[in-house]
């Protein structure tokens, strides 16, 4: 394929209406360098291999940072080589006809690859924005890596969403059982990370569907500090090997049936970081004093 035919692609990336699509796209295959080659040396390969070198060689950026603004530069590139093929592969026939990447606060389209490299807000639970051309669908995606990924960030209980008014007020005494169990378990020897098959509470069918429902809200909704100014409908995985796999999470339904697939291999733990200065009672239920520090902000961990 010559430069001249992919003009208009140039733009932006894409997303999906595949509830669950688990197929590759190999970043080995990506042309590299080589004056020999006419698609290798076009300016738009050229361009995404120099931003992709300068995102790996960076020291600014955890591997976790780095996996998400992989997955959207080499989407990107799809796109703008005409590669719809490979689109539908990982995102699904809405892709068909090409994706676009949205600026986070204005949604204007994004036509330039560096912009990718912004991260998103912290009050945001997607990444970034993909819209499918072929039915003008807006994906807010949130991207993770196979590099042990955080679905609950270090929230103490005296978070606001945990408190009188707050999204899951009622749900604070199903997390009490959670975190009693787990400072027993820690007092008798066990490691600061457990895995959830090591709780005896979470056996309980009622418990369990709760605890999911919170991790539902904190995967796809907001934080400790309350709801998102950008929910996520939709999850992007960019693996080591270059696959990249998409979950499309538009309803119950479907946030339940991904929060599923990955259950048995979270860890549950607390922690110091995220602790308030002035320890309030709200947050004692869950503290556990680890050699005169004390720990009590809940991290969920996919192992």
């Amino acid at each position: 394929m010559s430069c001249s035919s992919v003009g208009r692609f140039i733009i932006a990336t894409q997303a999906s209406t595949v509830s669950t699509l688990s197929t590759m796209y190999d970043s080995s295959l990506t042309p590299t360098l080589s004056t020999s080659n006419t698609k290798d040396s076009c300016p738009i390969t050229e361009r995404y291999l120099c931003v992709k070198e300068n995102i790996l060689n960076g020291d600014t950026k955890n591997k976790g940072d780095k996996g998400e603004i992989l997955a959207k530069l080499e989407l990107f590139h799809l796109d703008s080589l005409n590669e719809m093929h490979k689109l539908v592969e990982i995102l699904g026939t809405d892709a068909s006809e090409g994706i676009s990447f949205l600026d986070m606060d204005t949604d204007d389209e994004i036509v330039d690859i560096t912009k990718l490299t912004k991260k998103a807000s912290s009050y945001c639970k997607a990444d970034c924005k993909i819209k499918m051309r072929k039915t003008g669908k807006i994906y807010c995606v949130s991207i993770k890596t196979n590099e042990k990924p955080a679905l609950l960030n270090h929230t103490p209980r005296s978070g606001k969403v945990f408190q009188e008014g707050g999204t899951l007020h009622d749900y604070i005494e199903d997390l009490d059982k959670i975190a009693e169990e787990y400072i027993d378990k820690r007092n008798a020897g066990k490691s600061q990370d457990m895995n959830i098959d090591e709780f005896e509470c979470l056996k309980d069918k009622l418990l369990k569907e709760r605890f999911m429902d919170v991790l539902a809200y904190f995967v796809f909704d907001g934080t400790g500090s309350g709801d998102s100014k950008c929910k996520a409908n939709a999850m992007i995985t960019r693996y080591k090997n270059g696959k990249i796999t998409f979950t499309k999470c538009d309803n119950i339904n479907e946030k339940r049936s991904y929060i599923v697939s990955i259950y048995n291999r979270l860890n549950i733990s607390f922690r110091n970081k995220g602790m308030p200065k002035c320890i309030s009672d709200d947050c004692k239920a869950w503290i556990f004093n680890d050699n005169n520090k004390p720990k009590g902000s809940l991290h969920v961990r996919v192992k």
